[in-house]
C-alpha cells in the first residue's frame, strides 16, 4: 500500500475529529473519503498532508512514517477548494511557481509547464489570469499546479464543490481519466455521494470522526456495513412500521426500515403485475431526471421515491397507483440487513 493511516487521533479541545482511523490506499488509485460537514474528512486529508499533527497513530507514505516530516518534505501535491491561484499571475506563471521554489532552470520549467498545460487542455490560455477564467478552467491550473513538481501523493479537497453541477460533473470524469493518465496516487475530500461514486476506485466513509465503511463504490451500494452507510448512501427514507407493508415482517432485533428507490415499482393500477404483493398509493409528486421520472408516492402516510421509466405509461401527480416494495433495508444501532418481499417468494424472478 502507497499510502497507511494507522490509528490515527485528533482532537480539538473537546471535538473528536479523528477516532482510530485506519485505511490503506493502493498506488496509482484514486480513493475518496466521504462524509457530511463535520465528520472529519478534512481533518484526516490535512494530516496526511502535514498540515495537521495526529494526537497519536502512524503516517505512512511510500513505507515511511511521516509524522515528524514537514509538508514541503512529503511529497504532496495539494489542491485546495477555491483553487488558491494567485489573482496577478498568468496560467503560465501559477503552474510554474512551485517549479521556481525549487530552482529548476528555465528551459525546464518551460517545457514542464507547456506538457501539463497540454494534459489539462488549457492550450491557448498561458497568458491569462484568474479572474479570465470558469471556475472549471481556475480547477484545472490549479491540478496542474499540484503536478508540476511531480509529487508521488495528490490530494484535494472538496476539488469541485464551487463549481456549478453540469462542469463538475465533466471535471470528475476528467479527474479520473488524468489521474490514470499521470498514475499518481491520489486521494480527494467530498461530501457528495455521487461524486465519490463516479471518480473514486476505493470510497471511504467517515461519520463524527470516524471510519464507518470501506470499500469500491459499488460494494458499498450494495451491502452497506453500518445504519450510517445505509443511510447516507442512496435516497433511503425512514419506516418505522414497516411489518404493515405487503410481504414484511417485524424481524426481532430491528425496529426500523430503509427503503430506497430501485425497491420501489410504481405502475398504473390496470397495469398491476403482483397485486397479492402491493400496495395503493397516492402520487404526490412528479420529476423528470432525463432518463427516467423520480415518483414521489404516499403509502400508508409515508412518502418515499420511486423510478419510473419513460418507457412505461406516463404517471400524473394525484393518480392512485399500485406501488411493489420489493426490498427493504433492516437496521438497528449496529447491523444492515436486506430483506425482500416474502409475497414474491417461490415466483418468477422480479426485475424492474
Amino acid at each position: 500500500m502507497y499510502v497507511e493511516l494507522k490509528n490515527v487521533n485528533k482532537k480539538f479541545g473537546n471535538f473528536t475529529a479523528a477516532e482510530n482511523i485506519s485505511f490503506s490506499v493502493p498506488k496509482g488509485s484514486l480513493a475518496g473519503i466521504l462524509g457530511p460537514s463535520g465528520s472529519g474528512k478534512t481533518t484526516i486529508l490535512r494530516m496526511i498532508a502535514g498540515l495537521e499533527t495526529p494526537d497519536s497513530g502512524d503516517i505512512i507514505i511510500d513505507t515511511q512514517k511521516v509524522n515528524e516530516l514537514s509538508p514541503n518534505r512529503r511529497g504532496i501535491g495539494f489542491v485546495f477548494q477555491n483553487y488558491a491561484l494567485f489573482r496577478h499571475m498568468t496560467v503560465f506563471e501559477n503552474i510554474a511557481f512551485g517549479l521556481e521554489i525549487q530552482k529548476k532552470d528555465k528551459t525546464f520549467i518551460k517545457n514542464r509547464v507547456h506538457e501539463l498545460i497540454k494534459l489539462v487542455g488549457m492550450e491557448g490560455f498561458e497568458n491569462r489570469r484568474p479572474h479570465q477564467l470558469s471556475g472549471g478552467q481556475k480547477q484545472r491550473v490549479a491540478f496542474a499546479r499540484a503536478l508540476a513538481p511531480n509529487p508521488h501523493l495528490l490530494l484535494l479537497d472538496e476539488p469541485f464543490a464551487a463549481i456549478d453541477a453540469k462542469v463538475r460533473k465533466e471535471l470528475r470524469e476528467w479527474l479520473k481519466e488524468t489521474v490514470k493518465k499521470v498514475g499518481i496516487t491520489s486521494i480527494f475530500v467530498t461530501h457528495d455521494q455521487e461524486e465519490a461514486a463516479e471518480a473514486a476506485d476505493k470510497i471511504i466513509i467517515v461519520n463524527r470522526g470516524k471510519v464507518e465503511q470501506i470499500g469500491t463504490p459499488a460494494e458499498i451500494y450494495k451491502n452497506p456495513a453500518t445504519p450510517f452507510a445505509a443511510k447516507f448512501i442512496g435516497d433511503a427514507v425512514e419506516i418505522e412500521n414497516y411489518g404493515n407493508f405487503h410481504g414484511f415482517k417485524i424481524e426481532n432485533g430491528f425496529e426500523k426500515a430503509l427503503i430506497r428507490p430501485e425497491f420501489v415499482r410504481i405502475s398504473k393500477i390496470e397495469d398491476e403485475i403482483y397485486p397479492y404483493a402491493s400496495e395503493r398509493g397516492t402520487v404526490d409528486g412528479v420529476s423528470f431526471k432525463g432518463r427516467s421520472m423520480e415518483i414521489k408516492v404516499n403509502v400508508r402516510g409515508k412518502s418515499f421515491l420511486a423510478y419510473h421509466s419513460l418507457e412505461e405509461a406516463p404517471i400524473f401527480a394525484g393518480e392512485k397507483v399500485s406501488v411493489l416494495i420489493y426490498k427493504m433495508y433492516l437496521y438497528n444501532n449496529e447491523k444492515v440487513k436486506l430483506i425482500e418481499n416474502a409475497s414474491l417468494k417461490n415466483e418468477q424472478e422480479f426485475s424492474i
